[in-house]
């Protein structure tokens, strides 16, 4: 089922950032001091992600849920949600390349970092609370019995 939900959130990404970046792009055009505030808030969130990875890379997902506590998974999940609309926001407000800045192609880069960040999700959230939710370190069902299938 897992693989599905993989291979399906890709064309919703697509979707969604296609639909995303038209909206910025209107509402950017329409009234053009929002786009400052959307590309700072961007910027934000690649760097929540460039710290996730290094906390990855170097510590791992549980060593680096142990050192920051459960801000580690909060954070990791608003970058999650974050990050494609992050990409579209910058992306489409750009000026130094007008080609990428248009809807229809932003929205394919955006859907390959989503894929990217499914793909992130999975690996952190089994490392952190195992494959089914309830093996993992941080799992709350560890320790406790299992119910038995009627």
């Amino acid at each position: 089922m897992e693989l599905f939900g993989i291979l399906f959130s890709f064309p919703a990404a697509l979707i969604a950032s296609l639909i995303y970046a038209t909206l910025v792009q209107q509402i950017s055009s329409a009234w053009p001091p929002v786009g400052r505030p959307l590309r700072v808030g961007s910027y934000f969130v690649f760097t929540g992600l460039a710290v996730e990875l290094v906390i990855l890379i170097i510590l791992g997902a549980v060593d680096g849920r142990r050192l920051l506590g459960p801000a580690f998974y909060v954070g990791h999940l608003l970058i999650f949600f974050l990050g494609p609309p992050a990409l579209a926001n910058v992306l489409i407000l750009q000026r130094r390349a007008p080609a990428l800045a248009r809807p229809w192609i932003a929205c394919l880069p955006c859907a390959f970092f989503a894929l990217f960040l499914v793909l992130l999700q999975y690996g952190v959230t089994e490392a952190l609370y195992g494959i089914d939710g309830d093996n993992g370190p941080f799992s709350q069902l560890k320790g406790l019995p299992r119910r038995r299938a009627a």
